[in-house]
C-alpha cells in the first residue's frame, strides 16, 4: 500500500509533465490501435464461412492473339458444376452466382436497397452458411424464389414468419420468399440480404450460361475434408478442353485454377499494399509515442533522482523502486486509455467514417487480442527501459546532483520521433496531393451536372415518348442513353482477326447518335455512328489495331458481325484512374433507354430531386434512380479519401506526440544547462547566441532524422502511387520543401521553450545553483 500511496504522491507532484504524458498517449493510443485494427479486420475476411480452409474460388484467365490476359473472378457458367462432376472424389459440392439483380425489394410500397443476389440450389451447402428455415436445396431449383437473411427478414416482416410472403423486384417480378438463412458479418467479400433462385434467370433468358463466353459468374467449390487440392490445379486445364467448342479453341484461349477464399480477398495487390502502409503507420505511431514517454521518463531523473535516494535509504530496494516505476506506467497508460474512450465516444461517426469500418466491429470479441498487444508493447517498453535506469540511480544521490541526465540516452529517442514526423508528413502531403489530383483530373468526358439511372422503356416505338418526355422537363439541359456509362465501364468483346483468330478484348457499348455531344466527348475524326454496321473506336483501340491515320471507314469484325469505322473518339476514361486507359468502341441503337444520361440546369442538387419525384410519378410501375455521375466518381476514389483522413490524422498525432517530447527534451536541456548559459552571458554571450548554440544542438539530431524519414515516405509513397495508372507529378523539390518545414517548426519549438532562460539575468541562475 505504502508503494501505491508514493507513486500516486509522485504523479501528483509531476502532474504537468505527466498531463502531456497521458495526451501523447492517449493520442498515439488512439491512432496505433484503430490502424493495427484496421489491418487485424482485413486480414479476418471470409473467415466467417463454416470449414474456410475447404472453400475455393474459381479464377478464369482469358488468351488472345499469344497474350494471356490477368485472372478474373468471373467465369462461365458451367465451370464450378464441370468440377463437381469430374472430381467427385475431391469436391464435395460447387456453386455458381451472379449480380445480375441491381434493383430493389418492395413489400407492398416499402422499398428494400438492400444487396441481393443469383445463386443456385448448392449455394448455401458449397459456401458454409448456417440457413434457418426452408430447404435451399429443393426450393432454388424453381424459379421467382428467394431466401432471405434473417437480418432482411426482421427489417422487412419484424416478428412475423417469412415463409410464404411475395415481394415484388423492382416493381416487375413477384418473389416469393421460401427461407431465411444467418446474416453474414461485415468481413465477408459478399453479403447479400437476399438469394434468388438462379432459374429466375434462366426462365427469362438473362445472361449467357455457356461455355461460348458469358463470363459473369462468380464460382466457388468445397473440398472434402483431407481432399488432394493439387490435383485439381493439375488437370483442370485438360477439363474444361473437353468441353470447350473447337472453333472457341481457334479464336481464344480458356482456362482456369482455384485457390482458398481465406487468400482471395487479403492477396489482392490493393489490399496488401494498404496494409502495409496502414502497419508502417501504425507502428511508427505506437514506436514515437512509447519512446516519447520513454524520453520524457528519463529527462526526469535529474530532478527525481534525490526521491529515489531518499527511497533506497528508507530501505527500498532497485526491484521496489522499479515496480513503483511500472505501477506509474501502468497508471498513466490507463488515463491514456480512458482519454481514448472519451476520444472515441466522441468522434465516433468521424472515426467510422476514416476507418470505413464501425467500432463495434473493429474491437469485435475476436479481434480484442489487437487493442491488448499494443498495450502490452507500450507497458514493456515504455516501463521496463526508464523503470531499469530509475533502479540503477544509487544512493548517494541524496547528498548529491545526479548528472546522468546527459543526452545519451535521449538524442536517439529524439532522432526516431523526428524521423517518424518526417516519414508521415511526406506520406500525407502525397496522399493528399494524389487524391485531389484524380478526382479533379479530366476524364476526357465532362460530368458536371450529369445524372445517371437505369431505365428500359421497350422498343424503339415504345421508347419515343420517354425520350419526349425526358426533354420536356423544364429543368432539363440535354438527354441521350447509352448501354452503361463511363463510370460503371462497359461490357467486352472480343476483336477478331481476318483468319477468325481473336486479337484483344475490347470495352464495347451502343449508344444514341446524340450521346457522345451530350456527354462532352471530344470526335477526333468523323462522325457518329448511325446505322447498325457502324461503329466508333477511341484513339487507344486505333493505335492498338496499328491503323495510323487509316482508321476511317476500316473493316472490324467482332462477335461474328461485320463493322465499318466512321469515327475515331479521342481518349476518355472508364472506370476510374486505378486502370489504364483502355481500348474501347461504340455501335448505334435507335433505341432511347437502358442508361439515361441527363444533364441538368441549376441547382443541381434540387433539380436532382425533382427528376427523381417526376420519373417516379410519370412511371409508377417502374423503378428508376437517378444520381450525381460526379458523386459517383469521386465515390470510386473513396479509400484514397479515407487514407487520406487517416495520415492526416496520424500526422496530427505524431506530430503532436514530438513536439511533447521536444519540449521536455528541451527543458530539460536547459535545467541541465542553465550554471553554463549563465557563465556563457557572464562572460559576453548575447540572448542570440544562446538561442543559436541550443538549437544547433537539437538540428544535429532533427536534420538527418527528418532526411532519414523523407527518404522512407518517398519510398512507401511510391508503393502507395503503383496503384494508380494516372499519378500527380512529384519531384524532389517538394521532399525538400516538406523536410524544411519541419526542421524551422522544430527549431521555432526550441527558441519559444529557451527564450525565458536566454533572456534571463545569469545571476538568478547562478544563485541557484
Amino acid at each position: 500500500m505504502k508503494q501505491i500511496y508514493y507513486v500516486i504522491r509522485t504523479l501528483l507532484r509531476g502532474r504537468g509533465s505527466n498531463i502531456i504524458k497521458v495526451i501523447s498517449l492517449g493520442l498515439g493510443l488512439t491512432m496505433s490501435i484503430l490502424l493495427f485494427s484496421r489491418v487485424a479486420f482485413e486480414q479476418s475476411y471470409d473467415t466467417f464461412y463454416k470449414d474456410y480452409d475447404n472453400l475455393y474460388q474459381i479464377f478464369s484467365i482469358f488468351s488472345a492473339d499469344g497474350e494471356q490476359f490477368e485472372p478474373q473472378k468471373q467465369n462461365c457458367g458451367p465451370v464450378a458444376g464441370a468440377i463437381l462432376e469430374n472430381f467427385p472424389k475431391e469436391v464435395e459440392v460447387a456453386t455458381s452466382i451472379a449480380y445480375f439483380l441491381g434493383g430493389p425489394l418492395y413489400n407492398g410500397s416499402v422499398r428494400f436497397d438492400d444487396e441481393i443476389l443469383l445463386a443456385d440450389s448448392l449455394f448455401f451447402r458449397t459456401m458454409g452458411i448456417e440457413v434457418l428455415s426452408g430447404n435451399p436445396e429443393d426450393e432454388l431449383v424453381q424459379p421467382d424464389v428467394i431466401f432471405l437473411s434473417d437480418r432482411l427478414a426482421q427489417k422487412i416482416f419484424g416478428g412475423e414468419n417469412p415463409i410464404g410472403k411475395v415481394l415484388s423486384y423492382n416493381k416487375e417480378i413477384a418473389f416469393t420468399v421460401k427461407g431465411t438463412y444467418a446474416a453474414l458479418p461485415e468481413n465477408t467479400t459478399m453479403r447479400p440480404e437476399g438469394v434468388v433462385s438462379m432459374p429466375t434467370a434462366w426462365s427469362r433468358s438473362w445472361g449467357n450460361y455457356s461455355w461460348r463466353g458469358g463470363d459473369s459468374y462468380y464460382e466457388y467449390i468445397r473440398f472434402r475434408p483431407g481432399a488432394d487440392k493439387e490435383i485439381i490445379n493439375a488437370r483442370l486445364d485438360d477439363m474444361i478442353q473437353k468441353y470447350r467448342p473447337e472453333e472457341d479453341k481457334k479464336a481464344y484461349g480458356y482456362t482456369a485454377f482455384v485457390k482458398p477464399i481465406r487468400d482471395v480477398y487479403r492477396n489482392e495487390d490493393q489490399v496488401k499494399r494498404m496494409d502495409s502502409i496502414m502497419s508502417i503507420l501504425a507502428l511508427a505511431i505506437l514506436f514515437v509515442a512509447t519512446l516519447n514517454y520513454v524520453l520524457i521518463s528519463i529527462s526526469s531523473l535529474t530532478y527525481r533522482a534525490k526521491a529515489v535516494g531518499v527511497h533506497k535509504c528508507s530501505g527500498a530496494s532497485g526491484g521496489t523502486v522499479f515496480s513503483m516505476f511500472l505501477l506509474e506506467t501502468g497508471i498513466i497508460i490507463v488515463l491514456a486509455l480512458v482519454l481514448m474512450g472519451l476520444i472515441l465516444l466522441n468522434f465516433q461517426e468521424f472515426i467510422e467514417d476514416t476507418t470505413a469500418a464501425k467500432l463495434s466491429v473493429l474491437f469485435a470479441p475476436d479481434r480484442i487480442w489487437v487493442p491488448l498487444a499494443v498495450v502490452l508493447v507500450l507497458f514493456v517498453v515504455g516501463g521496463v527501459l526508464p523503470g531499469r535506469l530509475f533502479a540503477r540511480i544509487p544512493v548517494s544521490q541524496v547528498f548529491r546532483r545526479y548528472t546522468e541526465g546527459k543526452k545519451g540516452w535521449k538524442r536517439p529517442l529524439l532522432f526516431i520521433q523526428f524521423a517518424g514526423v518526417a516519414f508521415i508528413c511526406g506520406l500525407m502531403y502525397v496522399v493528399m496531393a494524389q487524391y485531389n489530383y484524380v478526382k479533379d483530373k479530366d476524364m476526357g468526358y465532362n460530368p458536371q451536372r450529369v445524372a445517371v439511372g437505369n431505365a428500359y422503356f421497350g422498343s424503339e416505338e415504345e421508347s419515343g415518348p420517354a425520350l419526349q418526355f425526358f426533354r420536356g422537363l423544364p429543368y432539363v439541359e440535354e438527354v441521350s442513353s447509352a448501354v452503361s456509362t463511363p463510370i460503371w465501364s462497359y461490357s467486352g468483346s472480343m476483336i477478331e482477326g481476318e483468319s477468325g483468330q481473336s486479337l484483344f478484348s475490347t470495352r464495347y457499348s451502343f449508344a444514341l447518335e446524340d450521346y457522345f455531344k451530350m456527354m462532352g466527348m471530344t470526335m477526333k475524326e468523323g462522325r457518329a455512328p448511325r446505322a447498325a454496321d457502324e461503329i466508333v473506336v477511341n484513339e487507344a483501340f486505333a493505335e492498338r489495331m496499328r491503323w495510323g491515320d487509316k482508321a476511317l471507314n476500316h473493316p472490324l469484325r467482332t462477335e461474328g458481325k461485320n463493322f465499318k469505322v466512321v469515327g475515331i473518339l479521342k481518349n476518355f476514361h472508364i472506370g476510374s484512374y486505378y486502370q489504364p486507359q483502355d481500348v474501347i468502341m461504340f455501335g448505334y441503337t435507335r433505341t432511347f433507354g437502358n442508361t439515361v444520361h441527363v444533364r441538368l440546369k441549376e441547382p443541381f442538387a434540387e433539380n436532382l430531386r425533382r427528376l427523381n419525384k417526376d420519373v417516379s410519378e410519370a412511371y409508377p410501375d417502374k423503378t428508376i434512380d437517378f444520381a450525381g455521375l460526379e458523386q459517383r466518381i469521386l465515390e470510386r476514389y473513396n479509400p484514397v479519401r479515407v487514407f487520406s483522413n487517416a495520415t492526416i490524422l496520424a500526422a496530427v498525432t505524431m506530430f503532436f506526440v514530438m513536439l511533447m517530447g521536444l519540449i521536455g527534451y528541451t527543458t530539460d536541456e536547459v535545467r541541465r544547462r542553465s550554471k553554463e548559459i549563465a557563465i556563457r552571458k557572464v562572460n559576453g554571450a548575447e540572448s542570440s547566441g544562446i538561442l543559436e548554440l541550443l538549437s544547433k544542438d537539437v538540428l544535429y539530431v532533427a536534420g538527418p532524422a527528418v532526411i532519414i524519414g523523407i527518404i522512407a515516405s518517398a519510398y512507401v509513397n511510391e508503393m502507395w502511387m503503383d496503384q494508380f495508372a494516372a499519378q500527380v507529378p512529384l519531384s524532389w523539390p517538394v521532399y525538400v520543401l516538406i523536410a524544411l518545414v519541419i526542421l524551422l517548426l522544430i527549431v521555432a519549438c526550441v527558441i519559444w521553450k529557451s527564450w525565458r532562460i536566454a533572456n534571463e539575468n545569469p545571476v538568478n541562475s547562478i544563485k541557484s545553483e
